[in-house]
């Protein structure tokens, strides 16, 4: 695969038609780690030129997606051989702090889709927590960037070898003011640190790590820290490390990439790639002092790969399908029954905001729609940004930000709500967010 290119893009764009309460992003999956946001009223539509340039700047290339905190915006990107954990000011883009690291390269890692940053990083109190591509994790002052503690993942609990090697790729994840990091290593799967200073709270058994993100569920009545194996998926107790349950994907090249979708107190759906991928959905029950993880059912055609779905009462929506072909897909979380699908919209990285979804696709053609068990209804969408546009979008108040590799963009989406190509604002229509 050809090598992407080195620079990359944060677009700021202003959605909503009365200014609400922002809640802040602090983690990859947004506020409350469901990929959904509590807003006010998103618009019904934008020009088909696409909301108007409030600020734009370079950066290098990566895959981090942007935090938010008290209007500072926080990501990872590379610079030639360094990577660089960057503080921005979110009205303008402008350099509030940065700090460099130069990690070394392993000799199986693959750069066929660039090397890295592919992690996002973590605000937990006055730390933020960035994972490196090489397992380098830093935990810096948020507010000044200073370098505070550091830890080699790789050589404080090991390195398990993968079929393909892109690098560390998953995020942290916070469970009682504890950071959990999957590893990956020969001697511990996945740590709880303190952000603090960085020591051990706790240590999971040896295993192996997929690149799917992580993600605190609560099943069978308990809280559970889900994880993707390169042999299946598996659950841990997050407060302790134990093993809960395990339930085996058949393994390909081990590349589960999709976080899992919880869709009651008992289910779980999974999404995989690849020839022997698709999706299932898992039963959490307690049986015999413990939980059992049984399969109910699995579909082939439900393959997913590096994005997240969204469930909203009995369906799950997101893209399915594969790296050259996807579709924008609804279908029963019950009993894998596909509602609809279209083509078109490629790879797309969705949040759900106001009843409506945002979702940015690979060729960087921002959508606004709303998803029914009937039909997909677009609302509105613009080219906004340049491929290859794979980091999940940031929504905080009236503000999204988007990345890609070529550009660093903040746009504001007029007040008008007429409807695409309807023609020019009448005069005196003023530009307000």
């Amino acid at each position: 695969m050809k090598r992407l290119s080195s620079t990359v893009a944060i677009v700021a764009v202003t959605w909503l038609t009365v200014a609400v309460g922002a809640q802040e992003w602090q983690q990859w999956s947004g506020p409350d780690g469901d990929f959904t946001v509590a807003s006010g009223a998103l618009a019904e539509s934008w020009p088909e030129t696409g909301p108007r340039q409030l600020w734009k700047r370079p950066l290098g290339e990566g895959f981090s997606s942007i935090l938010h905190r008290d209007g500072t915006l926080y990501t990872m990107y590379r610079n030639g051989d360094d990577e660089i954990v960057v503080a921005l000011d979110a009205s303008s883009g402008a350099t509030r702090w940065q700090h460099s690291d130069t990690p070394t390269l392993w000799s199986d890692m693959t750069d066929a889709f660039g090397n890295g940053p592919n992690s996002t990083p973590l605000l937990i109190g006055d730390r933020l927590v960035a994972p490196g591509i090489a397992g380098r994790l830093r935990g810096l002052d948020a507010s000044s960037g200073e370098l505070v503690w550091q830890r080699d993942l790789p050589e404080d609990f090991g390195r398990r070898r993968r079929v393909e090697e892109y690098g560390y790729s998953a995020n942290p994840v916070v469970y009682g003011g504890r950071v959990l990091v999957l590893v990956g290593g020969d001697q511990h799967a996945v740590v709880a640190l303190n952000p603090a200073d960085g020591s051990v709270v706790w240590k999971s058994e040896a295993g192996g790590v997929s690149y799917a993100q992580p993600s605190i569920l609560r099943l069978a009545g308990r809280d559970q820290f889900v994880y993707f194996s390169p042999q299946g998926v598996v659950a841990l107790d997050p407060t302790t490390g134990e093993t809960l349950w395990t339930s085996p994907i058949e393994f390909n090249n081990g590349n589960h990439l999709t976080p899992a979708v919880s869709c009651d107190d008992e289910h779980l759906w999974i999404g995989s790639q690849f020839e022997s991928g698709g999706g299932r959905l898992l039963r959490i029950r307690s049986q015999d002092g413990g939980l059992n993880a049984e399969q109910v059912w699995f579909d082939a055609r439900l393959q997913t790969s590096h994005w997240p779905m969204i469930r909203r009462g009995d369906l799950i929506y997101g893209s399915t399908g594969g790296n050259r072909v996807s579709f924008l897909s609804a279908f029963d979380w019950r009993t894998g029954k596909v509602a609809w699908k279209k083509r078109g919209y490629h790879k797309a990285q969705i949040l759900h905001a106001d009843g409506k979804f945002l979702f940015l696709t690979e060729d960087g053609r921002l959508v606004l729609a709303r998803m029914s068990p009937e039909e997909l209804q677009v609302l509105a969408e613009a080219k906004v940004t340049g491929r290859v546009s794979w980091s999940l979008p940031t929504l905080v108040s009236t503000t999204l930000y988007l990345r890609d590799q070529e550009h660093v963009l903040a746009q504001r989406r007029l007040r008008s709500t007429r409807p695409v190509g309807a023609g020019k604002a009448k005069a005196g229509c003023r530009h307000n967010l």
